[in-house]
C-alpha cells in the first residue's frame, strides 16, 4: 500500500526552511514539505503562480560570504522545488544574505531564525 502523503496547511506549505550554521543542507521535513509545496504549485489553477526564494543569514561572517551562503541556500530550495516538478521559469532566488534579519539580537535563537530560507508566492 502506498504511504498516505502528509497534507498540509497553506501557510505551513510557505513557512520559512531554516538551516543549521554555516550549512545549506535541507531536513527530511523540510523536503518533504518543499514536494508538498511542488504539488500545490502544479494544481489547477496555480500554474501561473511563481516563487521566490530569498536565502537569509545571520549576523555572522563577511557581508561577501553570506551573500553566497544565501544563495547557496535559496538555489537548494530552489532544485527541491525543480525536482519536484515544478519549471525553473516559475522560480526566482534572491540572497539577502545578513542584511533583512527576521529577529533583531545576537543570542542563538536570534541568530537561528535568522538563518533561512523564505518562500515567497508572488501574486498572478
Amino acid at each position: 500500500m502506498p504511504e498516505q502523503l502528509r497534507q498540509y496547511a497553506f501557510d505551513e506549505l510557505v513557512a520559512p526552511v531554516y538551516f543549521d550554521f554555516d550549512a545549506y543542507n535541507i531536513s527530511v521535513d523540510d523536503t518533504e514539505r518543499l514536494a508538498a509545496l511542488a504539488r500545490y504549485l502544479q494544481q489547477a489553477g496555480q500554474t501561473d503562480q511563481n516563487i521566490r526564494i530569498e536565502g537569509h543569514c545571520d549576523d555572522r561572517g563577511t557581508r561577501e560570504y553570506n551573500f553566497a551562503l544565501g544563495e547557496r541556500r535559496a538555489a537548494v530550495i530552489a532544485r527541491i522545488l525543480m525536482n519536484n516538478g515544478v519549471g525553473q521559469s516559475r522560480i526566482m532566488t534572491i540572497s539577502y544574505g545578513k542584511e533583512r534579519p527576521a529577529v533583531l539580537g545576537m543570542s542563538e535563537e536570534a541568530r537561528a531564525r535568522n538563518r533561512r530560507g523564505d518562500l515567497i508566492i508572488l501574486p498572478q
